[in-house]
């Protein structure tokens, strides 16, 4: 889905693979493994590109159909991102090796994202936002609204 979107995006602007990668800072061979869907894109980089075109991450990775939010933050806060899955594991009643188990990550990496020590990986949080139902760009702190739209 993402790497369908990526590409949709890329064409409504008129852009080469070649222009966005340069916008990424990455080559243009590593951009089209991501927009092949060869490659997984790491999170900060999907924000990169999201930032680019200015639009949400919850509508690049298929979650809504609103593309743009108001962002308060282009920025993804580690820590912000890790304080926010424990509220809503919390809320939720889960414990660490449930979430852990659901998103199809080791428990202690689970761990280590809810501690801001490690960035989750792109696919996890997707599942993560798709099972309780929370937007991504709230649990990055780039926006304030939680729920998705």
């Amino acid at each position: 889905m993402i790497f369908e979107r990526m590409k949709e995006i890329r064409e409504y602007f008129d852009n080469t693979q070649k222009e966005v990668a340069i916008a990424l800072n990455i080559n243009r061979s590593t951009y089209a493994g991501w927009e092949n869907g060869i490659d997984l894109i790491p999170l900060t980089k999907l924000n990169d590109f999201c930032n680019y075109y200015k639009i949400s991450l919850d509508y690049i990775c298929g979650l809504t159909n609103t593309k743009k939010i108001h962002i308060i933050n282009e920025k993804i806060d580690q820590s912000v991102l890790g304080k926010n899955l424990k509220e809503v594991r919390v809320k939720n009643k889960d414990i660490q090796e449930f979430v852990a188990d659901t998103i199809k990550v080791d428990q202690s990496n689970y761990s280590k994202y809810e501690l801001g020590k490690v960035l989750i990986s792109t696919y996890p949080l997707i599942e993560f936002a798709k099972y309780y139902q929370v937007s991504i760009d709230w649990l990055c702190g780039k926006t304030q609204e939680k729920e998705i739209k």
